[in-house]
């Protein structure tokens, strides 16, 4: 059986998928691939890619099950200033900074955590 997708893609619950697309969009390039959406025009669900990896972003109408038992997803990238800019004028909030591996925790609006890397440079 082939498929468009991974054999396991994240899926990521939030309680605005429109304001977490957007987020996302904003803070780390993410390029939605497919949206579902309501009736009246709420995203229901949308399928991002971030550097070539894809996750899911599902709207949850309860606050508490969007956001209890967190994962901390992990984003390397060549330039973590510049994206740690960008998701603190988007919302974001600096949780931890610092330490040798260059690793700082953001906190996204909608609740979940990222860890913003930058790569270790080839030895």
């Amino acid at each position: 059986m082939t498929s468009a997708f991974p054999p396991a893609v994240p899926c990521l619950t939030v309680t605005d998928a429109a304001d977490a697309i957007a987020f996302y969009t904003r803070v780390f390039d993410a390029v939605p691939h497919r949206l579902e959406c309501l009736p009246d025009g709420r995203v229901l669900a949308a399928d991002l890619v971030v550097d070539g990896h894809w996750f899911t972003v599902s709207e949850w109408a309860d606050p508490l099950a969007a956001t209890c038992g967190l994962p901390v997803l992990t984003v390397d990238v060549t330039d973590p200033d510049e994206v740690l800019r960008r998701a603190v004028a988007a919302g974001g909030g600096v949780s931890a900074a610092g330490g040798p591996a260059r690793e700082v925790l953001l906190r996204a609006p909608n609740g979940r955590s990222w860890a913003i890397t930058r790569p270790e440079p080839a030895s």
